[in-house]
């Protein structure tokens, strides 16, 4: 009987284990957590940035992108008159008082014998007039244009009151305007055209105003308009004579003599974006244009088009316990204004498969399309089943993919790359994997050759002075050999320039090396040179001295026409500055990101006419001059520029 009961309770113990066990089960199976975690990896590529602000000789400045202050060279509210720039805040109060179409005249003005009176005064008292008669129409149009081409100080009252009923009250218009506009440090004077110097403002506020004259049709149609035939006035032309100049499309000059000096509010546009530049200050007229144009220059290689995405590019990861860490790659190249300085901020969000990485540069929000193509968002049943007892999936480390490497490229595509770049170069041994690239092959400190590949490539070169007469300028600096191929190619370009300089020509400096140099960043040490490939030289007019200083480039026009022109002949200028990695003064810095470590505007080297075009023309850098770094990642032929791998 005993022996039954102990059976019972064992049995009842284990049916309780049992059912304990299938509770924790159905408990772990239907409580599993499946959140699907979306991680962001995205990186800002490298963008320009201002290092430092354009030091102008007189007068102060601000730059604004799309009416946002982004530069300047003052430090404090600099405010001062603003002579006829303040026919701008004009302008925009009465389109937006008085609005009209792109195309249409707007309403007709009857001009009174007060305008005619005061049409009168102006002449009298030194100020800038169009033509009136009492009696007269005049479209308000017309008017917009006597004032803001002509900078006409009568038109410029006769169309505030036309509009507003007074000064007064068009002064208290105007402001409640630029508050608006957050021109805050902004002054309306006695009169509407600036001819007094109660009208007062700030580089800031003027660059701001300036942005949105722009942003208006018809504004901006009239201060890109050169000239113009008004009723009565006749032919007027435009003030501005740097409009049409680096894409320049307005807005309005000034001058109020010695209280405020030349004033100047530029204007272009870089995709969509309208960048605004206003000077106050300067001491001529022709220095107002002067500065304006230098830094419109500087910032034109600043504030531009950047790519920002490329379509493959992995972003970002999805991680949940049952897919492990599925990459979301990027669906669409995607390129925008900007520029180091920006406020910049990036946010990944998938749902399903697809989603969108949100970027937002400079206030502006952009969305770029992503997918995530091995997303499965539920486990299935037997995945669920395995995870209760501890499964999970294990994948690799997802990495950002940086713009320039190359993105979803197959095994075959970067074979097909190889072939088509292989010459039968030395096959002297060297851990250098690029040198099976031929004339593509990359010699810096990171990719390294040894003795036996210098000495055999010295006995595949030629002489292009005994061949071709080019002169080597510096004896005993190299030996004046080239690559048969290049040898041709260099003899071609060196024709043509003399051909466009006549009586002049191209030396050489230096062209193939056995041995490299040691004198700072300036030089590579044996193995590293690019002297080695038998494909470089550098080149230099002698009629533009005897010396490779990069501080004296705007001084040789032969630099300035090799950087132009080389690529025709299949070469490129090796060490460009925006690839230099940094100051000439910092150590050198051959990076992953494809920069060079050298800034030398006479090193010329041999890659190829197809290769030197799309290098020059930046295929694979958003149009800008590439480095043979990046190129050769960009394609696929180099995986890891700073450890020296090729695919």
């Amino acid at each position: 009987m005993r022996r039954v009961l102990k059976k019972k309770w064992v049995l009842f113990g284990a049916l309780l284990v049992l059912v304990a066990f299938v509770t924790w089960l159905l408990i772990r199976f239907f409580t599993i957590d499946t959140t699907i975690t979306v991680n962001n990896l995205y990186e800002w590529p490298e963008l320009p940035n201002f290092n430092q602000s354009y030091e102008t000789t007189s007068g102060n400045y601000a730059v604004a992108v799309d009416g946002k202050i982004v530069a300047g060279n003052s430090d404090e509210e600099i405010i001062r008159p603003t002579a006829s720039t303040a026919k701008m805040i004009l302008g925009l109060a009465v389109m937006q008082a008085k609005p009209f179409e792109l195309g249409e005249p707007g309403e007709i003005i009857t001009i009174s014998q007060e305008d005619y009176d005061r049409y009168a005064w102006y002449i009298n008292n030194g100020g800038s007039v169009t033509t009136v008669q009492a009696g007269e129409e005049i479209s308000e149009y017309d008017a917009l244009v006597s004032t803001l081409l002509a900078s006409s100080n009568n038109m410029a009252d006769t169309l505030a009151i036309w509009t507003f009923g007074s000064m007064d009250n068009y002064r208290e218009y105007a402001t409640k305007m630029l508050r608006d506009l957050g021109a805050n440090h902004t002054t309306i004077g006695e009169d509407a055209s600036g001819f007094s110097d109660t009208t007062t403002s700030t580089p800031e506020d003027l660059a701001i105003i300036g942005a949105k004259v722009i942003e208006n049709p018809v504004l901006a149609e009239i201060v890109n308009t050169k000239e113009y035939v008004v009723p009565v006035a006749g032919t007027i032309r435009n003030t501005n004579s740097l409009l049409g100049t680096n894409g320049i499309i307005g807005i309005k000059t000034g001058y109020i003599g010695d209280v405020s000096g030349y004033c100047l509010i530029s204007g272009y546009k870089e995709s969509e974006h309208i960048i605004t530049v206003a000077l106050l200050g300067a001491n001529s007229r022709e220095e107002s244009f002067d500065e304006s144009l230098a830094i419109i220059n500087q910032m034109q290689e600043i504030i531009k088009t950047q790519e920002l995405t490329k379509e493959g590019q992995t972003v970002g990861y999805l991680e949940s316990w049952w897919t492990g860490k599925v990459p979301i790659k990027v669906s669409e190249d995607f390129s925008e204004l900007a520029y180091a300085e920006a406020d910049k901020s990036s946010d990944l969000q998938v749902q399903n498969n697809e989603g969108q990485l949100n970027l937002e540069v400079a206030g502006t929000k952009y969305n770029v399309k992503v997918h995530a193509d091995e997303y499965n968002p539920k486990p299935t049943f037997f995945e669920k089943i395995k995870h209760v007892f501890g499964w999970t999936k294990q994948t690799e480390e997802v990495t950002f993919t940086p713009l320039g490497a190359n993105i979803e490229t197959t095994e075959t595509e970067v074979t097909e790359a190889v072939d088509d770049v292989e010459e039968n170069f030395t096959n002297a041994p060297s851990d250098n994997c690029t040198i099976k690239f031929g004339k593509l092959m990359l010699i810096n400190p990171n990719f390294t050759v040894e003795t036996d590949f210098i000495n055999a490539r010295h006995g595949e070169l030629i002489s292009i002075s005994a061949k071709y007469g080019i002169v080597e300028g510096n004896p005993g600096n190299g030996d004046n050999l080239l690559d048969a191929e290049a040898a041709e190619h260099i003899n071609e370009m060196v024709n043509a320039y003399k051909e466009a300089y006549p009586g002049h020509t191209l030396e050489t400096r230096s062209c193939f090396r056995a041995v490299g140099t040691n004198c700072g960043r300036l030089c590579a040490a044996t193995g590293a040179s690019d002297h080695h490939t038998g494909l470089t030289c550098d080149l230099l007019d002698p009629a533009y001295g005897d010396s490779l200083d990069t501080s004296t480039y705007d001084q040789h026009v032969d630099w300035q026409w090799l950087y132009e022109n080389s690529y025709k002949y299949g070469f490129i200028d090796r060490f460009p500055e925006a690839w230099a990695g940094g100051s000439m003064s910092e150590p050198l810095n051959v990076d992953e990101s494809g920069s060079t470590g050298l800034f030398e505007t006479w090193h010329y080297r041999y890659v190829g006419v197809s290769a030197a075009t799309e290098i020059a023309t930046g295929k694979y850098n958003g149009g800008q001059y590439d480095s043979l770094e990046h190129h050769l990642k960009a394609r696929g032929l180099v995986t890891d520029l700073k450890n020296g791998r090729c695919k």
